[in-house]
């Protein structure tokens, strides 16, 4: 069968869009093949730095067969009173390509109707693929997007050129002035120019002979044996792979060696020295079994070991320069200690409406000071909670950060650490950024996750107080991310297993001092607490998209969040119930039916979700039932304080379930007399307060 390739030629497209633009060209290239009628065995995509590529194995000759039905008008309108086609009949047909005989009639809800019967035309596969693959490259989106020349395509990086066969036929189309062919691109060094590929079977082997290898997944192969072979003959380890799928996009003819660097530059601290070799050159770092940094580095070439020393040699001394003035820089930094920087802080404007960074960092120290009230922390520890907030920021006036903004904690950790700071409050420093990223784990010690969690939630109060508010993609402070970082840092102080190290916080009181903070620099003409409440409902939403993103049902995590995630420890605690009581009624043998427990939870929710609340009396009770329901909620409620959220369903299941079913056919809640009335409502506002424990079972879908 046979052999579909369609490469995109591009200028160098940067590495960090290969993975979404690669999973995005299969997602499409397999819903235009089926779109097309095509049947294929296998569909692969591959990129290198100058091409995206398309291969369908096993594709059809031609499409299937299909025939559609489409309605034409009423019969009474399309056939004269001797049954011959009126012209509305005849422009039917015309259109859709069939002969005024071919038409039929049918009976529908509206009556009797026209009807043709269209036979879609079977096409060859290049035939069709020539019509959509323009659609293919205009419809793919990228972080950023070009227009080069005149035209008005946009796409990652400039298309130069555009290979398309089935078998040995070239699909032919074209897309702003640029025809598509059977030529490719070689490696830019070693072949250069453009090469024929007689079929789409030689694609790959015409590529390699060109230096080319399309496939990532060898070149990262490549790369891995590479480094595992340098590393182990210098007797070292690779820092970390982080690098390892940006270099994999970096070149199409991977080839490693391994540099040096003076010994003495090893005196710079560990974050300064792996930024500048990872992160500004692209270089793996080395170290030794015990975890110390060598004197050495991994590179990899786009190109042939020809010449290869020349090109170490220019490695090496472009790593030579970056560490004489990160050797400067440092040097410079330490000549004050950390704490004389503070003040400093009062030039560096955090954001025009909302004052320094120096005026961001007291925010901060108060925040801070009420979680550490919250937490419990001794005297000592609060102490060393409000130093590690004072010094947090001071880095941003050394001018390492200034020249590599990313290390902006990492310094402050080193600096503080050679200021003669306490090792606590300087970890709380190195770690108050984190989480960074969607990958990057949350702080460790408690001390650097209060403040961590106290950064963020000013942060967020601030902005949002001054209308600087995420809309749509467009999110310039990265407010979501500051948002994922409390609930993560919660989440994970929450279940903390380590002795003395986990902790929960009240959100919203957390977030009303952040507001507070704000009087006096802000106008705020609305209470704190209203403020506070738009952030609280920001966080919760985040908290919402993580809970369902590791797999719990939406409606559970509504139900859940619905009672508060004040503590979002816990809130996240009452989901996974949820979830777990769930997944009972698909149990052999469910300890706790989950649906018919929701829905008899739900009843007395229902009916009393307005009633104000009050006490119950028993000695008004009408009916056995009565008794009976308030003797059960006596019951579970003295045990509700005691035992986990599961076990605390299964008790509603057990306890509950049976005596509110009864109660609810049994009694009148809304009766008449005012004084019965109110006394059940009030009996059902207790049972609601007890459900709410875990959530608001109403929301719970009860199909």
């Amino acid at each position: 069968m046979p052999r579909f390739v369609f490469e995109i030629g591009t200028e160098e497209i940067p590495p960090r869009f290969f993975p979404p633009a690669l999973a995005q060209l299969l997602e499409d290239g397999r819903r235009m093949l089926e779109g097309l009628r095509l049947s294929f065995t296998e569909v692969n995509v591959y990129g290198s730095p100058r091409r995206l590529v398309l291969i369908a194995e096993g594709l059809a000759e031609r499409q299937a067969s299909q025939t559609r039905e489409e309605r034409g008008p009423a019969a009474r309108v399309a056939f004269d009173e001797d049954g011959k086609p009126t012209k509305a009949a005849l422009g039917f047909a015309r259109r859709h390509g069939v002969s005024p005989e071919e038409l039929v009639v049918k009976e529908t809800d509206q009556g009797e109707y026209v009807f043709a019967v269209v036979r879609e035309p079977e096409m060859l596969a290049a035939e069709a693929l020539a019509g959509v693959l323009p659609d293919l490259i205009t419809g793919m989106a990228f972080p950023k997007m070009m227009r080069w020349g005149t035209g008005a395509v946009r796409f990652g990086r400039p298309i130069r050129w555009l290979l398309a066969l089935v078998d040995e036929d070239v699909v032919e189309f074209q897309i702003e002035g640029l025809r598509s062919g059977r030529e490719t691109r070689g490696h830019p060094v070693l072949a250069d120019g453009m090469w024929a590929v007689a079929s789409a079977d030689e694609y790959e082997s015409v590529l390699e002979g060109k230096s080319v290898l399309v496939d990532p997944a060898r070149r990262r192969e490549m790369v891995e044996q590479q480094l595992a072979l340098i590393a182990e003959g210098e007797s070292a380890r690779i820092v970390d792979g982080a690098l390892l799928e940006e270099t994999t996009f970096l070149v199409e003819w991977p080839t490693a060696a391994c540099g040096q660097f003076g010994a003495e530059y090893l005196r710079l601290p560990r974050p300064v020295l792996i930024e500048e070799m990872q992160h500004v050159q692209a270089y793996f770092p080395l170290e030794n079994e015990a975890g110390e940094l060598l004197p050495k580095f991994i590179a990899v070439r786009d190109g042939d070991r020809e010449h290869l020393d020349t090109v170490l040699a220019g490695w090496e001394s472009v790593l030579r320069a970056k560490l004489i003035d990160a050797s400067y820089f440092y040097e410079q930094g330490l000549k004050r200690p950390l704490a004389e920087r503070v003040d400093d802080l009062r030039g560096v404007v955090f954001q025009e409406r909302l004052g320094s960074v120096f005026d961001k960092v007291e925010r901060v120290r108060a925040v801070a000071a009420a979680a550490a009230e919250q937490a419990g922390l001794s005297a000592e520890e609060r102490e060393r909670l409000d130093r590690a907030a004072a010094l947090c920021k001071a880095d941003l006036t050394t001018e390492v950060v200034l020249d590599l903004s990313s290390l902006q904690g990492a310094m402050g950790r080193e600096y503080a650490l050679a200021s003669g700071e306490p090792a606590e409050v300087a970890d709380a420093i190195g770690e108050h950024y984190r989480p960074r990223s969607a990958d990057d784990a949350p702080p460790e010690s408690k001390l650097g996750r209060l403040l961590a969690v106290s950064d963020k939630l000013d942060t967020l109060a601030a902005l949002f107080a001054v209308g600087v508010v995420p809309s749509g993609s467009a999110d310039p402070h990265g407010l979501r991310r500051e948002a994922y970082g409390v609930v993560d840092i919660l989440l994970a102080a929450g279940e903390d297993p380590k002795p003395g190290q986990r902790f929960a916080l009240s959100l919203s009181g957390l977030l009303v001092k952040a507001v507070e903070g704000l009087r006096g620099q802000v106008d705020l003409d609305r209470p704190s607490e209203e403020a506070a409440a738009e952030v609280m409902d920001f966080i919760r939403e985040r908290l919402s998209v993580h809970l369902r993103g590791e797999g719990t049902r939406y409606d559970l995590v509504e139900a859940a969040l619905a009672i508060g995630i004040d503590d979002i420890s816990q809130a996240a605690k009452r989901a996974g119930a949820l979830q777990f009581a769930e997944a009972w009624d698909t149990a052999p043998q469910p300890p706790a039916p989950f649906l018919s427990t929701v829905i008899a939870c739900t009843r007395p929710m229902n009916i009393s979700r307005d009633f104000e609340g009050g006490k119950v009396d028993s000695g008004l009770f009408r009916e056995p039932a009565e008794n009976a329901l308030w003797d059960a909620y006596q019951r579970v409620a003295s045990q509700a304080d005691a035992v986990p959220l599961l076990q605390l369903f299964a008790l509603f299941a057990d306890e509950l379930r049976a005596p509110i079913d009864r109660y609810f056919d049994d009694v009148l809640v809304m009766a008449e007399d005012e004084k019965l009335r109110r006394n059940r409502l009030a009996v059902c506002w207790h049972l609601s307060q007890l459900f709410r424990r875990i959530a608001d079972f109403s929301l719970i879908v009860q199909d």
